[in-house]
């Protein structure tokens, strides 16, 4: 399992730590993105680890995308990497706050397999409650949010119309 973090701020941060401290599955490589790499420095000195500023590279090398930019950014971010999307390869999981599945599947396609993930702060202590929703597409594929994101927590699927809530 390959898996990209795009936008490695305090939450993309906290998800990289669920990720390599998971013991349920071993991924392959992690690739963390951030404008601004310095504070990811230390990161680089750990096996499998990739940091960059190319989002792009990140997809490309990768199975699992997990954006967790800020809900202004979103639309950017998607639009830089949808060429290198690929629907049968990519599962895409967004934490980005208030932002829809049919907003990403406007710029990706509805073939992509699309995950909403909505945790609380606690997840930087690894007390999230987690709840997931997808698109048809990312139905097949929940599993994988729920692995990821249960070594934050606990997670719950429920239907995105309840996100909100």
């Amino acid at each position: 399992m390959k898996i990209a973090i795009i936008g490695v701020g305090n939450l993309g941060y906290s998800i990289a730590i669920g990720v390599l401290t998971q013991k349920n599955f071993k991924f392959k490589n992690l690739y963390l993105t951030k404008r601004e790499t310095e504070s990811l420095s230390a990161w680089e000195k750990l096996p499998n680890v990739k940091i960059s500023t190319d989002n792009k590279r990140a997809v490309r090398f990768s199975d699992i995308i997990i954006i967790a930019v800020q809900p202004k950014q979103l639309s950017t971010v998607l639009e830089e990497i949808k060429e290198v999307v690929n629907s049968k390869k990519h599962t895409i999981i967004s934490v980005v706050t208030g932002r829809k599945t049919e907003e990403i599947e406007g710029v990706l396609g509805s073939d992509t397999p699309i995950i909403r993930s909505m945790p609380n702060t606690a997840i930087s202590v690894g007390q999230s409650m987690t709840c997931l929703s997808a698109n048809e597409k990312g139905k097949g594929n929940i599993e994988f949010a729920k692995t990821i994101f249960n070594s934050l927590g606990q997670t719950m699927c429920i239907e995105e119309k309840l996100m909100q809530a």
